[in-house]
């Protein structure tokens, strides 16, 4: 993975991300890793999504490192259970082609469950919003169990 110097603006999203880890550990969960996406300028000025990992690293977000989170289980902010995909489809998993997978994501999609307790995954209805780069205003921080493959410790 090529690791890129991120903007100033970074501490405050790596405390956002120190934060959310350590409420997800107060509260005796098993999220243990943790991300945060946000807005990042990439080649040409194009608008991207910009991800900061627990170590402090930050990178593009490619199609690649969001294919080995559509196996997690995330939490968003650490509270709300979600499914993440690449924004092309919500039901079915495409799989991008070998030729894409070091491109950019330009779109994600989020499933959430959102209800009371634990015990409501199963008894609500799921939430599908999907979010553009260009469109990404503040960041959004993701907790999950395990590093994904292929992400950096």
């Amino acid at each position: 993975m090529s690791v890129n110097r991120g903007p100033g603006n970074l501490i405050g999203v790596q405390d956002l991300l120190a934060e959310a880890l350590a409420a997800a550990e107060d509260s005796g969960a098993a999220n243990k890793y943790g991300i945060a996406i946000y807005p990042r300028t990439g080649r040409f000025d194009s608008p991207v999504f910009g991800v900061l990992t627990r170590g402090g690293e930050s990178t593009t977000l490619t199609y690649r490192l969001l294919r080995s989170l559509m196996n997690q289980h995330v939490l968003i902010s650490g509270r709300v259970p979600a499914t993440l995909s690449d924004g092309t489809a919500v039901s079915v998993s495409r799989v991008p082609p070998a030729a894409l997978l070091d491109q950019p994501a330009l779109h994600v999609s989020i499933r959430s469950y959102i209800g009371v307790g634990d015990g409501d995954v199963e008894r609500t209805m799921p939430l599908d919003s999907t979010v553009f780069a260009g469109e990404l205003e503040a960041p959004i921080v993701f907790t999950m169990e395990q590093r994904p493959e292929g992400w950096p410790p």
